[in-house]
């Protein structure tokens, strides 16, 4: 129950604090996600993962440099930070879970507030998916999302020099950022619309006819991280990806609905951009289908982000007197993928905190 009680605390707070509130709303959900998010025990899959690599941190740069498996700079620099405040090794990880936290968390509401027009939508989106298994799971990956979600305005602006240095930051939480490359490529050269369809339909026949892009392509030569995941799939022997479940389903039908109003739409500030972004999400998830579940799942979570913002735009397309058909849309889908990913999925244990 406590999952759902953080949502609907959130959702509340936001909704009465919807119009002149913002700021106050914005405080108050920073403190409660990230005490939530920031304090918790072994209650996720990668938490143990996490747990004892800070743990056992290398001692050296240089060691964590040369081991085995490469990981992030942060990863090494924040447990260091600590140090010099904390001797004990359990309050110096539990530090940096707290800082992983507070950083995702308010990366992602200020974006909401700087961003959305439709505060509430945004925030219920947010905390009913992407803040369980981003700043609750996938935290390095979380907190690049967040950077990513606040470097849109740089690329509505066209802010090319703020944006590689919030890209290269963001690199430095998730070595995956580097695919945030592709949306700021694909905007400066300017392509039609109707080459982002394009996207959609070749990636979504490479996951039909199960053709291996990265192989194709060399990129599991090229980055290690996607060599693992390759490798993990084949000793794992795991299932294929389902290309059709809810949350992909969903995206198709905004893209229609989105495509079919595109004229009127991309006059809204941030739409196009963010519309874009969110095709290459979807066709990205389809191309990296068949080459391992994880990473074409965690791949496309990493770009949904930009779903919080977008989502909500949907109110626009309908006229004022149905607007509420918009409204019952984001919050019947964000109850749906609430429902799923607590009391289906079955990712999360009973929540524990340190605190209490």
């Amino acid at each position: 129950m406590a999952y759902y009680i953080v949502f609907f605390i959130s959702a509340f707070i936001s909704l009465i604090l919807n119009n002149k509130g913002k700021s106050i709303a914005l405080v108050i959900l920073i403190f409660i996600l990230t005490f939530f998010a920031g304090t918790r025990l072994d209650v996720d899959n990668d938490y143990h993962m996490y747990y004892k690599s800070l743990l056992y941190m290398e001692k050296s740069l240089k060691d964590f440099q040369n081991r085995e498996i490469p990981i992030e700079l942060t990863m090494y620099l924040f447990p260091k930070f600590f140090e010099f405040i904390f001797n004990n090794k359990v309050a110096i990880v539990r530090s940096v879970f707290f800082s992983y936290a507070l950083i995702g968390v308010t990366t992602k509401l200020v974006s909401i507030k700087k961003t959305s027009d439709f505060f509430f939508l945004s925030v219920i989106l947010y905390t009913s998916n992407l803040f369980f298994m981003m700043e609750m799971t996938t935290i390095r990956a979380g907190v690049a999302a967040g950077i990513f979600l606040l470097s849109i305005k740089c690329l509505e602006e066209k802010n090319n020099k703020k944006f590689i240095l919030l890209l290269i930051l963001a690199y430095l939480f998730h070595s995956s950022s580097i695919l945030f490359l592709i949306p700021w490529l694909l905007l400066k050269i300017k392509f039609n619309i109707r080459y982002y369809y394009i996207f959609i339909i070749v990636g979504f026949l490479s996951a039909l006819f199960k053709i291996n892009i990265l192989t194709i392509l060399f990129l599991d030569k090229i980055f290690p991280r996607v060599d693992i995941y390759i490798k993990a799939m084949e000793w794992m022997k795991e299932k294929d990806t389902n290309i059709f479940n809810f949350k992909i389903i969903f995206a198709l039908l905004l893209i229609v609905i989105f495509a079919f109003y595109y004229k009127k739409m991309k006059e809204i500030k941030y739409f196009d951009v963010l519309f874009k972004i969110h095709l290459i999400s979807v066709s990205l998830f389809f191309m990296l289908s068949t080459s391992a579940q994880v990473f074409s799942i965690r791949t496309f979570e990493l770009f949904s982000v930009v779903q919080i913002i977008l989502y909500p735009m949907i109110i626009h397309v309908f006229h004022p007197k149905f607007k509420i058909l918009g409204w019952l849309m984001i919050i019947i889908f964000s109850f749906i993928q609430l429902y799923y990913i607590i009391s289906v999925a079955d990712i999360y244990q009973t929540y524990k905190s340190w605190f209490f």
